[in-house]
């Protein structure tokens, strides 16, 4: 029985196999969360209007980056398919196709400063509201192509497992995003009192330094250059094609899905600011069950994608079960905290109106209804697209998001129907979501799939 445990836990696709990569990502994911989940509640703190405006606005501007995140975003699928595949002398220049990438949507991101005050007057929120998300939105748009290059930096250390030096990185912004707010949003130390737009500047200063470091142990180590090519054929046009032929539905989907749910966020918003301001906790707090949970469906896109390259499917199936069954201990174990004991996630909240609070507990039931389906969506979802099964995660996805999230949200917010309804229904559309893509898992289809070029898969043989 001993032997038959420690096999579960430690042969090729167990837990600790999937945990020797999640981990490194699941700090950096858990640090994001730290991050949001810090500018929310020094921002509670600030005023009622600069939390409320800081949710729209947030998830407004990261929605419009997330098309081109999906996209940039799939180059670590590349990279894990040419590094399973043994044809490691391709993974610098996959990495250059979403550095280019980046640049592209950095400037169409930035463009949101000229049309960001005109986009959020048509939300209808309270005038003192939008004025807070209007000087957020613009001072994230200019920050956006960081976003990206670090999506596109990171991919060249997660597609290969190396993801120490992403949780790093994660963890150097998280330490210099912290300060940087407290001083910014309340004036301290000196520094001139922003409000709002100090937490745009931390959040941007941060994402600076950030890039600067993984540029840097891109470019300049040799064995980089010398291995993986990150210095040579920086453009190549089958492989961005390719790269957009694949990514262009993954960064549909990603930014469909978001849409989606920014559309709640924004409908939650004409219900006033003591619902909007619930929801900025709720979903605050939700981000620390949510966003670890990223960095396993990371790991899932790795090492699906790396067995796809090695040619090894029961691999990749094994890792998936252990995958699952990581998500699902600590999906549930949030879940009981958020229905038994939500005063312990609710504690650095001491907003003066109890009502906010009433709200936001209130919402964080309805959240544990649908976690552990979530978590089933989080899963499937990234190891069929890891394969390049995104045709197929975009229709289903975008479809299920528009019409069940989406569309409830604006017809039942436009007759002001009660509220709770609405919640109900978004409960529904994630049930649902993470059955079809299990379903899908099941059916097999993703096992014979590829998204790299043939002549890859001779050059591991070649090598041995």
């Amino acid at each position: 029985m001993k032997l038959q445990k420690n096999k579960f836990l430690s042969h090729r696709g167990g837990m600790w196999e999937v945990l020797k990569i999640a981990l490194p990502l699941i700090l950096a994911s858990s640090a994001h969360a730290v991050n949001l989940l810090a500018d929310r509640i020094m921002l509670d703190h600030y005023s009622d209007a600069a939390v409320a405006g800081s949710m729209a606005a947030g998830l407004t501007s990261f929605t419009l980056s997330c098309f081109f995140l999906g996209v940039i975003g799939y180059t670590g699928t590349f990279v894990a398919q040419y590094y399973g595949a043994g044809a490691h002398d391709r993974v610098g220049t996959a990495v250059w196709q979403g550095i280019f990438l980046s640049t592209l949507g950095g400037i169409f991101l930035a463009s949101g400063w000229f049309w960001g005050e005109w986009l959020f007057s048509l939300f209808g929120h309270e005038p003192v509201v939008v004025k807070e998300e209007v000087e957020y939105f613009r001072l994230l748009s200019l920050g956006g192509i960081l976003l990206l290059l670090n999506t596109a930096f990171c991919a060249f250390w997660g597609g290969r497992g190396k993801t120490n030096m992403i949780m790093a990185v994660n963890l150097i912004t998280t330490a210099l995003n912290v300060p940087f707010n407290y001083v910014l949003i309340y004036g301290n130390l000196g520094f001139p009192e922003l409000g709002i737009a100090g937490a745009a500047w931390g959040t941007n200063l941060s994402a600076l330094v950030s890039c600067l470091i993984l540029s840097g142990f891109f470019f300049l180590p040799s064995s980089s250059r010398r291995h993986f090519g990150t210095c040579s054929k920086i453009f190549d046009w089958e492989l961005f094609k390719r790269l957009i032929r694949y990514g262009m539905p993954n960064g549909i989907q990603f930014a469909l899905d978001l849409a989606s749910f920014n559309i709640f966020i924004i409908v939650l918003g004409r219900y006033g600011m003591v619902i909007q301001a619930g929801a900025s906790i709720a979903f605050g707090l939700n981000s620390l069950a949510f966003t670890p949970m990223i960095g396993i469906g990371q790991t899932v896109s790795i090492l699906v994608g790396q067995c796809i390259g090695a040619q090894d499917i029961e691999h990749a199936k094994r890792s998936v079960r252990s995958a699952r069954n990581l998500v699902w201990i600590y999906m549930a174990f949030m879940g009981l905290i958020f229905v038994l004991r939500p005063e312990l996630v609710l504690w650095g909240f001491s907003n003066k109106n109890p009502e906010v609070i009433e709200t936001a507990k209130i919402m964080l039931k309805f959240i544990s209804c649908f976690l552990l389906f979530d978590g089933l969506f989080i899963v499937y979802s990234n190891a069929i697209r890891a394969a390049g099964d995104t045709l197929f995660s975009m229709l289903a996805g975008t479809s299920m998001a528009l019409l069940m999230q989406a569309t409830p949200s604006i017809v039942l917010g436009y007759f002001k129907i009660n509220v709770w309804i609405i919640w109900i229904c978004i409960v529904v559309y994630i049930v649902t979501a993470g059955t079809v893509f299990y379903l899908r898992y099941r059916g097999g289809k993703w096992t014979h799939m590829k998204v790299i070029e043939d002549t890859a898969f001779g050059k591991k043989e070649a090598a041995a």
